[in-house]
């Protein structure tokens, strides 16, 4: 379970019909990051992650991150 009370996410295109929600992991270059998805719940002892996608990684442009706001990843 990851660490920490909550974390910065976006929506982006998953290119699949929907979106993920993400997170920056790396600044790539000025139009370019590093992401990581964010794919399970919030539980009381931490973040549950869903084995699917939770944790994948890839790189996208900067102007695709929408939705800019803060998840829990322990739920009170």
């Amino acid at each position: 379970m990851r660490k920490g009370e909550s974390v910065t996410v976006f929506d982006t295109p998953s290119n699949l019909g929907g979106s993920f929600t993400v997170s920056i992991a790396s600044e790539i270059d000025s139009e370019t990051v590093e992401v990581r998805v964010w794919y399970g719940r919030a539980t009381p002892s931490g973040w549950e992650p869903w084995k699917d996608w939770d944790g994948y990684t890839f790189q996208t442009r900067r102007d695709l991150l929408i939705n800019q706001r803060v998840m829990r990843l322990r739920k009170r």
